[in-house]
């Protein structure tokens, strides 16, 4: 498992309210929100735990810091713990962060592949009313991490984070984009040559091979790509800061451009992001993504100047209409006294018409954004999945390299007949190429190879899933999980007269005895009313 304290730096976004708000948020999806537990408030209500808390936050004045704590903990893919485990082990980390009697909302999501807990606690102590900041937290929360997973039987994560912070940066954005991160290039590309420099000059010359350029950028330095893409030089390797450097080439340099180095960097290879997985060939799918976006940017573009225009005439028209009413005033017969207060209020009425000019062009503005927004390239393949893509959804699964054993309830087969379950409508498509539907009063998650169904399904929905099943993978079916889903799958397939066969001997046989129960007591109906 994975356990993270999210950094909040803004004052906006350390409002506790505003944090539980967006948590406890379903955005549409109805398998998002799972458990919703208030611990260390007098009520389990969620709207008066929310006044409670802030109120207690108020009554610390002193504190400059924030207040909030943002602890998330997530689980590898088909993991599940129970309620009572996944409350265990929140009070556990609480505890060993020096939490023990803070107030909390923690919120379940199940609306990925990963089951994560999002923890919100208050850090002020409703009764010493004090803060509380957590020393070498990343320490702390690593050794716990390593001790549940050994107690619950979870997959083993490497919760080393200070040695390899970097890598660990690299790892959360190309995760999250799907792309190659020139962080990333750089290091896996370059970096030995870069290291390996005595001079500024050579420097230069092995960036310059590699499509790269140098620059200094307030007290540091940045690497620059061709395409305009930056990160700075300390983050790539703290060998690499201005300070390092400067005591190991001496004092910084300006490239010297010659042929030779513009010759030499037309045979190396240059970053451009590119999709990370290469199982499935992405080059046609990718140029789209690339044309969508740059027509969505042309859009956007064209969009701001028509709005900006729009807001410069009407600021235009305002001033003209307040420079016509002071005109009027000074050739009013009027007294001194009374000539300022028609000055002030067309001042005021200037100010409000100005602030309402800008409030609608924000608003505007903002609403062009949210039509045509940047989308990484997973964003856009779940956008094109959802629309009825296969090779997009083909492109979302192929990203998973690494399975380990799935366990849970779920129904799958030997054969694949095709990307998508003919379930109906999609409720949503994870990154990794889940696709979640609706049966009925069941969620159902189609991985690409099998339907995870819930431990709370209803049995009314069996025969739904099972006949979406046997389209999916043929007549022979693996059912996984407890006895009672077993018997259940079994019962709901002789009773709708679903033609599957189970993998299970056990299983199998289980069915074939309910057929032939079936058969009797449809023997003995008969009988008896022919006689």
């Amino acid at each position: 498992m994975i356990a993270k304290i999210i950094p909040i730096k803004s004052l906006r976004k350390s409002n506790f309210s505003a944090l539980v708000k967006y948590l406890t948020d379903p955005q549409g999806k109805s398998e998002r929100i799972g458990q919703v537990a208030v611990t260390n408030c007098y009520t389990d209500e969620l709207s008066a735990a929310l006044l409670e808390i802030q109120n207690t936050q108020e009554m610390n004045k002193r504190a400059r810091s924030d207040k909030t704590c943002h602890l998330v903990l997530s689980f590898p893919e088909g993991e599940r713990l129970s309620t009572t485990d996944l409350a265990v082990i929140e009070e556990r980390f609480c505890e060993v962060l020096g939490f023990t009697g803070h107030q909390r909302i923690s919120v379940v999501h199940d609306d990925t592949n990963h089951l994560h807990v999002h923890i919100a606690i208050n850090k002020i102590h409703p009764a010493k009313l004090t803060i509380h900041n957590p020393y070498y937290d990343y320490k702390k929360v690593a050794t716990l991490c390593e001790q549940i997973e050994q107690e619950y039987g979870l997959t083993k994560v490497n919760h080393e984070t200070r040695i390899d912070q970097t890598d660990r940066v690299i790892q959360d954005i190309e995760n999250k984009a799907g792309t190659e991160s020139l962080l990333g290039w750089i290091r896996r590309e370059c970096l030995a040559e870069i290291k390996s420099t005595d001079t500024w000059q050579n420097l230069h010359a092995v960036l310059q091979s590699h499509g790269l350029e140098i620059r200094e950028r307030g007290n540091g330095l940045v690497f620059v790509s061709d395409s305009g893409v930056a990160v700075k030089a300390s983050s790539v390797d703290r060998s690499l800061s201005k300070s390092s450097l400067v005591k190991r080439l001496g004092a910084f340099e300006q490239a010297a451009h010659t042929q030779e180095t513009a010759r030499t960097s037309q045979k190396r290879k240059h970053y451009q992001p590119r999709p990370l997985q290469n199982r499935i060939d992405t080059s046609k799918l990718y140029a789209r993504y690339q044309q969508a976006q740059s027509q969505a940017a042309g859009v956007r573009q064209t969009a701001w100047v028509m709005l900006r225009n729009q807001r410069d005439r009407l600021i235009d028209r305002a001033k003209q209409k307040a420079r016509l009413k002071r005109t009027i005033i000074k050739n009013l017969p009027a007294g001194k006294l009374g000539k300022k207060a028609l000055y002030a209020t067309v001042s005021l009425q200037f100010k409000t018409s100005l602030a309402i000019i800008k409030r609608d062009y924000r608003r505007d503005y903002a609403s062009s954004k949210a039509r045509y927004p940047r989308m990484a390239w997973l964003d856009w393949l779940g956008i094109e999945a959802n629309s009825g893509n296969d090779e997009a959804l083909a492109v979302l699964r192929a990203r998973n390299t690494w399975r380990k054993a799935v366990t849970g309830n779920y129904v799958g087969g030997n054969q694949t007949r095709g990307n998508r379950s003919g379930m109906g409508s999609i409720e949503s498509i994870t990154r990794s190429g889940t696709v979640i539907y609706r049966m009925g009063s069941t969620t159902v998650r189609d991985d690409g190879r099998r339907l995870h169904i819930p431990s709370n399904a209803a049995d009314t929905s069996f025969a739904g899933i099972l006949q979406v099943a046997v389209k999916r993978y043929g007549s022979r079916l693996v059912i996984n999980g407890d006895d009672d889903f077993k018997k259940a799958i079994a019962r709901a397939a002789v009773q709708h007269g679903i033609r599957a066969t189970f993998d299970d001997p056990a299983l199998e046989q289980y069915r074939r005895q309910l057929m032939q129960q079936q058969r009797f007591t449809k023997t003995r109906t008969s009988r008896g009313i022919s006689l």
